[in-house]
């Protein structure tokens, strides 16, 4: 797979050392533009035997605007600028290595938050599980459908959000150094790292329904291949998802603290949409 399809990174972290049969990779092909071989574009987690979790920016386009201004800073998928309608989405899904092994499957349906909107972070109000507060919500949230059941066990829904202070790792695919021009490895990588307050979280506009996770040592953090990736918090030892990766307070890979998408805030999408509910903004 060629360099330019992702854009980093998990920097400072290390191969996935815990069992993940939950851990998808969402990827694509676009025979109209050459592609013929499935590239990794985002992270996602399985949550229902045949929905997995990700996020709204990876499946949608962003605004001309937005590809042009630097505070958009959304992790990009990076690659060549393929439009969504041109791309047959698939995922492989328990496997450490996002070329072989696990389970596949193809995306027969896209669900995204109708809250979503690419405008800067924290602009728009959503419906959400819990009573609407009076700050702005970002809604980088979006299922996808599989066509048909894995057999593979999903991962629990955290009951909360996660809180600050509390110890999560993050899971993706990506490069592990901030090299601007990365080698993309195969292999599951993790990181640990904690929770932390909104005030050390400014810079990348945290809203409300939303995690921030620190950047040990200044340097390690996720970039663009890990967007949709699970923050993961491990409650008895039993993993319990609670963010999907959105965007970070730097476009320098790892440089900054890190905004997930709390998926306990939005457990109401997350089950109306798998239930064939619908859902207003």
């Amino acid at each position: 797979m060629a360099s330019a399809d992702v854009q980093p990174y998990i920097v400072g972290g290390h191969p996935a050392t815990v069992s993940t049969p939950w851990m998808a990779s969402l990827q694509y092909t676009a025979p109209d533009y050459g592609i013929a071989e499935a590239r990794h574009t985002c992270g996602g987690a399985l949550v229902f035997r045949d929905w997995v979790a990700t996020n709204a920016h990876c499946v949608t386009d962003p605004p001309e605007e937005a590809e042009k201004t630097s505070s958009s800073l959304h992790f990009r998928n990076g690659g060549l600028p393929i439009p969504t309608k041109a791309k047959r989405f698939s995922v492989r899904i328990g496997s450490h290595d996002r070329t072989q092994g696990g389970e596949t499957a193809v995306v027969k349906r896209i669900v995204v938050n109708p809250g979503w909107d690419w405008n800067s972070p924290g602009g728009h109000k959503c419906k959400v599980a819990l009573p609407q507060p009076d700050e702005p919500v970002t809604c980088d949230m979006a299922m996808v459908q599989l066509d048909h059941v894995v057999n593979l066990q999903p991962i629990q829904l955290a009951p909360r959000a996660a809180k600050p202070g509390d110890r999560v790792e993050l899971f993706g695919w990506g490069d592990d150094t901030p090299d601007p021009t990365p080698t993309i490895p195969t292999q599951l990588q993790q990181l640990s790292t904690r929770v932390i307050p909104p005030s050390r979280c400014a810079d990348a506009g945290q809203s409300a329904g939303e995690t921030c996770t620190g950047n040990p040592n200044g340097t390690d953090g996720p970039g663009a291949g890990d967007s949709g990736g699970p923050a993961v918090k491990y409650v008895g030892g039993v993993p319990q998802l609670v963010g999907g990766a959105s965007r970070a307070g730097s476009p320098y890979p790892g440089a900054a603290p890190t905004v997930y998408t709390s998926s306990p805030y939005f457990r109401g999408f997350i089950y109306d949409t798998a239930r064939g509910l619908p859902m207003g903004a």
